[in-house]
């Protein structure tokens, strides 16, 4: 769920950057890096439960 909220996220910062002013589209693309690295730290400290 969470990745596909952050597709339709980068979807739209991309239609701004396309047409609406910059200072926005700088705005949500930082917005978005930062939901991407607290995705990505969220699940790369997820435990594994591995047998071998």
């Amino acid at each position: 769920m969470e990745f596909t909220a952050l597709f339709l996220a980068i979807a739209i910062a991309m239609l701004v950057a396309w047409r609406g002013p910059r200072p926005v589209a700088i705005g949500l693309f930082a917005l978005i890096l930062v939901a991407c690295v607290a995705t990505f730290l969220h699940h790369a400290t997820d435990r594994l439960t591995l047998s071998f």
